[in-house]
C-alpha cells in the first residue's frame, strides 16, 4: 500500500492510519502478517507463543512497513521541532513577483522546551527504601553512583524530551568494558514490539540502517544482540554474528543475558501523541497570517499611481519617476461653452492596499492561544506572566500551571514504570539484592513559588501541627524528615559551641586570678609566696 499524504499536516503525523477521501473512518489495528498486528496506536504486537528468530521474515516485515510509514511521520515532527515547517515551505509562490515571505513561527520547539523544561529541567530524585533491609544507604550509595556514571541528569531529560517530539523515546541498557551504561534511541529507527496478550509484554526491539539500498538490522533480545543480514527483498534473512565454534549462540560479546528486554519504551501518553502532534494545524494558521501580514506591508512599495483626465505623454511619465514631479490642468475645450460634461477634472493619487492589520492580529492572537490551550503548556509569554511571582498567591499560581501539571503527572507515572524496569536490570547486573519495588521516584516539577506566603503559612501553623507537617509546607524542603535531623543536629552543635566557650572563659578566668571560693563565687586569689625576708610578696620590708 503507497502511503498517502493528506492535506492536513496534522493528519498525517498523529499515529494511526490517515484518513482518505474513501475512508471516512479510521481502520484501527491493521494486520502486516500471520504473526504481526499495528494498533491504531503505531504499536508491533507479534502473536504469543512465536518466535521471531524462527520467522526473520517477520522482522524484515516489521521493519520495512516502519521505514515506508512511521518514519515519515518523524522525520516531519523532527522538521516541524527544528523549524521547517511543510506547509508553509511548500506552498506554491506568488505569481508575478508579488511578496512572498515564508515566515516560520518556531512555536513546536518552544512548546517542547516549556514543557521538558517543567517536567525534567530538575532530575528526578531517586531512593531506595526498604523496612526489611538494613543495608538502604548503601544501596542509595550504588544507585547513586551508577547514576553519575550514566549523566542520568541529561540522559532522562533527552529520553522525556524525545517523547515530546515523537510521541515516544527509547532507553538502550547495554554492557561495555564490564560496565552497564544507557543511552537514548530515536523512535525513527528503533522499533519496540511487544506481544498481543492482555499484558503487551515487551518481547523484542530492532535498530536499523539503511545505506545504499542494504539494510542493516539488530534483534535485540533479553537475552542477546542478534545481526541480521538483509541485502535485498529475495535475499534469505539470517543472523551474521554467530560463534563459528557454536553455530547455535551469537559471538560471546553480544551475548548479555539480561533480566528483561534491554530497551525501555517512554510514552507520551498511551496513543503515542507528541506534545504538538494535535495542534500542528493551529501552527500553520500561524505561519500563514503572520506571513501575510509582512506580504501586506512589503506591499505597500507596490504603489500604484492613478493619473485621471489627463493622458500623460512619456516624457511627463519620465519626469514623475526621476523628478518625482506631476503637473496637471484642463486643456483648452473649442466647444461653444468651453466645456465638457465627460471630461475628468486633472486628478492624482496612489492606490495602496487595505492590511487589515486588527482582523489579522485578533485571529493571530486567537490561534497562539489555543496552540497553549490545547497542547496543555503554559505560555511563560503571557502578559499575566509579568506580574511577579511573589505577589501572585500559591493558589493562583497552581491554577495557571494546573493544566501542564496534570500532564506532567501522568508522563510521570509512564517514567517511572520505565524506570523499575531499568533498574530491575541494574540490580540483576550488579548482583543487589535489591526490590526495584521499594524505589520512590520524586519529580521536582519547576513551579515557581510564593515563598514569603510559605513563611507566613509556617509560622502560622507553630504548636498546631507536628514539626514535619509544618515544614512540608516550604517548597525549598524535599524531606521534612531529614530537614529535622539537620536542625537537631545543628542544635547540638551550636550548644557544644557555646559550651566550648564558657568553658574557655573560665579557663581564662582562672588563668588570671580569678578562683571559686568554697561556696563557688569567683574571688581574687591569694599570693603564698614570700620573699627573702619572710613575708608575702609585694610586701616592703
Amino acid at each position: 500500500m503507497d502511503i498517502f499524504r493528506p492535506k492536513n499536516t496534522q493528519d498525517f503525523i498523529i499515529s494511526g492510519v490517515p484518513l482518505d477521501e474513501h475512508n471516512v473512518s479510521n481502520n484501527g489495528d491493521t494486520s502486516l502478517g500471520d504473526n504481526i498486528t499495528l494498533t491504531d496506536d503505531d504499536v508491533f504486537l507479534y502473536r504469543s507463543g512465536a518466535n521471531l528468530l524462527d520467522n526473520l521474515e517477520d522482522v524484515r516485515s516489521i521493519v520495512s512497513y516502519h521505514e515506508n510509514y512511521i518514519a515519515e511521520k518523524y522525520k516531519m515532527k523532527r522538521d516541524y521541532y527544528k523549524g521547517r515547517h511543510h506547509a508553509i515551505i511548500q506552498r506554491p509562490p506568488k505569481p508575478h513577483n508579488k511578496p512572498d515571505y515564508r515566515l516560520l513561527i518556531n512555536l513546536p520547539k518552544k512548546l517542547v522546551s516549556t514543557f521538558n523544561g517543567y517536567f525534567s529541567g530538575d532530575p528526578v530524585s531517586i531512593k531506595y527504601h526498604s523496612d526489611s533491609d538494613a543495608s538502604n544507604d548503601k544501596m542509595n550509595d550504588e544507585i547513586q553512583s551508577w547514576l553519575n556514571d550514566n549523566d542520568y541528569g541529561d540522559t532522562f531529560s533527552e529520553w522525556a524530551k524525545q517523547a515530546d517530539i515523537y510521541g515516544r523515546s527509547y532507553l538502550y541498557v547495554y554492557q561495555i568494558d564490564g560496565d552497564l551504561r544507557i543511552a537514548v534511541c530515536s523512535p525513527r529507527d528503533t522499533i519496540m514490539i511487544y506481544d498481543d496478550s492482555i499484558q503487551h509484554r515487551p518481547v523484542a526491539a530492532i535498530r536499523y540502517s539503511t545505506n545504499s539500498n542494504k539494510q542493516y538490522d539488530t534483534l535485540i533480545t533479553p537475552k542477546a544482540d542478534y545481526l541480521i543480514s538483509n541485502d535485498n527483498a529475495n535475499s534469505e534473512m539470517k543472523v551474521t554474528n554467530v560463534d563459528p565454534n557454536n553455530p547455535d549462540n551469537v559471538v560471546k560479546e553480544d551475548i548479555h543475558d539480561f533480566e528483561s528486554l534491554p530497551v525501555i519504551e517512554l510514552a507520551e501518553d498511551d496513543e503515542r501523541i507528541g506534545i504538538f502532534d494535535d495542534v500542528i494545524s493551529l501552527i500553520d494558521a500561524v505561519d500563514l497570517i503572520q506571513s501575510a501580514k509582512v506580504n501586506d506591508v512589503s506591499s505597500f512599495a507596490d504603489q500604484y499611481l492613478v493619473v485621471k483626465g489627463q493622458k500623460l505623454t512619456e516624457e511627463q511619465v519620465t519626469n514623475i519617476q526621476d523628478k518625482r514631479f506631476i503637473n496637471l490642468y484642463r486643456e483648452t475645450k473649442t466647444s461653444f461653452n468651453n466645456t465638457d460634461s465627460n471630461m475628468l477634472d486633472p486628478d492624482a493619487f496612489f492606490l495602496t492596499p487595505d492590511p487589515s492589520d486588527e482582523t489579522q492580529e485578533n485571529a493571530l492572537n486567537r490561534l497562539i492561544d489555543m496552540v497553549y490551550q490545547v497542547s496543555q503548556v503554559v505560555n511563560l509569554n503571557d502578559s499575566n506572566f509579568g506580574v511577579s511571582a511573589q505577589s501572585i498567591s500559591g493558589v493562583a499560581l497552581l491554577q495557571r500551571y494546573q493544566p501542564m501539571q496534570a500532564k506532567a503527572r501522568t508522563k510521570a507515572k509512564k517514567m517511572d514504570k520505565g524506570l523499575r524496569q531499568l533498574f530491575s536490570i541494574m540490580f540483576a547486573y550488579k548482583n543487589l539484592s535489591g526490590n526495584v519495588s521499594d524505589l520512590t521516584f520524586d519529580h521536582k516539577q519547576s513551579i515557581p513559588h510564593n515563598v514569603s506566603e510559605e513563611a507566613d503559612i509556617v509560622g502560622k501553623l507553630n504548636g498546631q501541627v507536628s514539626d514535619p507537617t509544618k515544614l512540608s509546607y516550604l517548597s525549598g524542603i524535599d524531606d521534612p524528615d531529614k530537614e529535622i535531623e539537620r536542625l537537631h543536629e545543628q542544635q547540638k552543635q551550636d550548644q557544644q559551641a557555646t559550651a566550648n566557650i564558657v568553658k574557655n572563659y573560665l579557663s581564662d578566668q582562672k588563668k588570671g586570678g580569678v578562683v571559686d571560693d568554697d561556696n563557688g563565687q569567683a574571688t581574687t586569689g591569694k599570693n603564698t609566696a614570700t620573699n627573702q625576708s619572710g613575708r608575702p610578696n609585694g610586701q616592703a620590708d
